[in-house]
């Protein structure tokens, strides 16, 4: 009779160096991490690996903008549509998100189906600079810093403050230049659905921009 094969299980350590490593929002919410909704942090708990884009779709319920609202949208559309000028309800939505190899960061990839209109794309990179702070980056250099945290079991992204990148500088703009405080917020609704909220509000002009929906892992 044949000698059992030996134990061929890797070492802990060696299974360590093999695992797929954490999401960037869990090494930075490090404890508060287990404050989250556990169904959020199985949605969170990897990035997407390059190739294997991570999907979800639904409708965005309402969508709605101020006057202010829309002229912020399009004046950076030259900036690469970071904002939607365009209001309706039950629009459906695809938010797809992306890992390029080679680059930092997280690809978040938002299409908006209109009635009568083309898909309406809007595209942002989530990273961390260099004091392990997440950034929201869109074109032209410009782009946010998050306060990111949660409560209630649900995930929030506040923005701190609105900057452009240039010359290898990143130079704080002022707030009234900005389409307002940028509060978004992820509630787990339970059989796999979750509701996605994003609310600007502008220290002097008000709410300029409001959408929510409920999707689901496509």
């Amino acid at each position: 009779m044949p000698n059992a094969p030996e134990d061929v299980t890797p070492p802990p350590e060696a299974q360590a160096s093999c695992a797929v490593p954490v999401s960037s929002l869990q090494r930075l919410l490090k404890d508060k991490w287990a404050d989250l909704h556990p169904n959020i942090q199985e949605r969170f708990r990897r990035d997407p690996l390059p190739g294997a884009n991570i999907v979800y779709a639904g409708s965005m319920e309402e969508i709605r903008c101020s006057k202010m609202g829309k002229l912020f949208a399009y004046l950076t559309r030259v900036i690469g549509n970071p904002l939607t000028p365009h209001e309706g309800k039950d629009v459906p939505m695809r938010v797809e998100l992306i890992k390029v190899q080679g680059y930092a960061g997280v690809c978040w990839q938002r299409t908006y189906f209109y009635p009568r209109r083309k898909p309406y794309v809007v595209i942002s990179v989530k990273r961390e600079n260099e004091q392990g702070r997440m950034m929201e980056c869109v074109g032209g250099g410009f782009g946010m810093v998050l306060d990111v945290y949660p409560e209630n079991g649900s995930l929030h992204f506040v923005s701190a403050r609105y900057f452009w990148q240039v010359f290898g500088k990143r130079l704080p703009l002022p707030h009234f230049l900005a389409p307002g405080k940028t509060h978004v917020i992820h509630d787990d609704l339970g059989d796999g659905a979750f509701r996605f909220t994003i609310s600007m509000v502008h220290p002097q002009l008000g709410e300029t921009f409001y959408q929510t929906g409920v999707f689901r892992r496509a």
